[in-house]
């Protein structure tokens, strides 16, 4: 789960724009294709223009993420960007500019995964040889809601991902986020809270893998047989171990009710160790983390060090015997603001020394497409390698503004895009190869 941290406030949401000097409403999407097929434009390059009757046309793949109401004396077509990516499939973004002012079109050239799909044969062939994992979500309700909110399993069988690293916070009923988007302790816990709400989760947890026909991944070899059986399949896991409140034989509690996959810190101070968005005053990593670390080794858990200090990763690095995972992040040039949740490229070769992975995140506070998310993903490959940096999106860990990538129908839209960046093999890599590796490498037989 993430807060707005530093950066451009977020975009507003997926509408067509036109600042033409006078407010204007659009009837529908296929207005602005059928101007520009009338006008005879054809959308060239991204990055061409063309001039048509003195209107600049500039093709882009820029896509608004959903958010907040736009003005700026702006037209509005009210749509969601599902909706426009739907109706719009196969166009091109396009930016009029002259005259009185700028329409910026949404007619996007992304397309539905579907669409996708159906359209290339070579990137659904690509799709289909990769076990594609999402190293951090919340989806579907899986962070606090008392009902899955859709069906995700079916939403991962249509996008053809493998498995999905689905957790809640433990920290959870003492955190808020607040007006200024930042996600601040709230209060203190009542003795046995926060355990009490872990055990809550984990029953929803079961409801949902019974009720959605998921696998749970719990030993070396299960994910490839997810991918091989095209079983929507879950890395059950715990984001933060404040439920732990000392007790550390509570790591084997959840590791036989099917955790995994263990973030050490989260929003709420920790005995574990210092976190990003918190005044660091614990030295980095405890010796209670350290404890906690050992545990998780001999049991057969992930480690993940995300929102933990750079002190403490580097200290869990020497600490543990299998390989760190970062599951969500920004890898980012220099030193990141103070309690930023991105790191710098030092921070995530730290991880990579372990022979871990950097996930990636959709933080839409700074990621307006999916194009954009792509970018990301290539700046922390430029960082870390394309062995060591995987996808995690913390889908639907934004609050109400949802991740660039917030529906795992798209995935085959991801990898279309990866194609223009990546060869095959780094791309089966970074979206799954990676982590499936390492939670080869963390967890056991039995």
């Amino acid at each position: 789960m993430s807060g707005r941290d530093g950066g451009d406030v977020p975009m507003p949401s997926s509408r067509l724009l036109a600042a033409t000097g006078q407010r204007m409403k659009w009837c529908g999407p296929l207005i602005l294709a059928a101007m520009a097929v009338g006008c005879g434009v054809t959308v060239k390059d991204k990055g061409s223009d063309v001039n048509v009757s003195g209107v600049s046309l500039i093709y882009t793949d820029w896509v608004p993420p959903s958010d907040s109401n736009w003005d700026k004396d702006s037209a509005v077509i009210d749509l969601s960007r599902r909706d426009v990516l739907r109706s719009m499939a196969g166009l091109g973004v396009v930016t009029l500019t002259g005259g009185a002012g700028t329409l910026l079109g949404a007619c996007t050239a992304a397309r539905s995964g579907a669409d996708v799909l159906a359209a290339d044969p070579e990137i659904a062939a690509l799709v289909d040889s990769i076990g594609g994992v999402d190293m951090h979500s919340h989806a579907a309700g899986a962070g606090g809601r008392p009902k899955p909110t859709y069906d995700l399993a079916e939403r991962m069988r249509t996008g053809r991902m493998t498995a999905v690293c689905l957790e809640h916070s433990s920290d959870a009923p003492v955190i808020r986020r607040e007006p200024d988007n930042r996600i601040r302790t709230v209060r203190q816990p009542e003795p046995g809270e926060l355990w009490r709400h872990t055990q809550r989760r984990l029953a929803w947890f079961d409801d949902l893998v019974t009720e959605q026909g998921f696998r749970r991944a719990l030993r070396p070899g299960d994910l490839e047989a997810a991918h091989r059986d095209r079983t929507p399949t879950l890395v059950q896991a715990i984001e933060g171990c404040q439920f732990l409140e000392g007790k550390l034989e509570r790591i084997a509690e959840v590791y036989r009710r099917g955790v995994r996959h263990l973030q050490l810190v989260h929003f709420f101070r920790s005995d574990m160790g210092d976190n990003q968005t918190e005044p660091a005053d614990q030295g980095g990593l405890t010796p209670f983390g350290r404890d906690a670390i050992t545990e998780c080794n001999r049991l057969g858990v992930v480690i993940d060090v995300a929102h933990a200090t750079m002190k403490l990763v580097e200290a869990a690095a020497k600490a543990s015997k299998t390989p760190l995972i970062l599951s969500h992040t920004a890898v980012v040039e220099g030193q990141p603001a103070a309690f930023s949740r991105r790191i710098s490229r030092e921070h995530a070769r730290l991880v990579v020394s372990t022979g871990g992975v950097v996930g990636v995140w959709g933080n839409p506070s700074t990621l307006r497409s999916l194009g954009d998310y792509v970018d990301a993903v290539a700046r922390a490959v430029d960082a870390a390698g394309a062995e060591h940096v995987g996808l995690g999106t913390d889908n639907s860990g934004f609050g109400a503004t949802p991740a660039v990538w917030d529906d795992y129908r798209d995935f085959p839209v991801v990898v279309r895009l990866m194609r223009k960046r990546f060869v095959p093999d780094e791309i089966r890599k970074i979206a799954g190869g990676n982590y499936l590796r390492v939670f080869n490498l963390s967890v056991r037989t039995s």
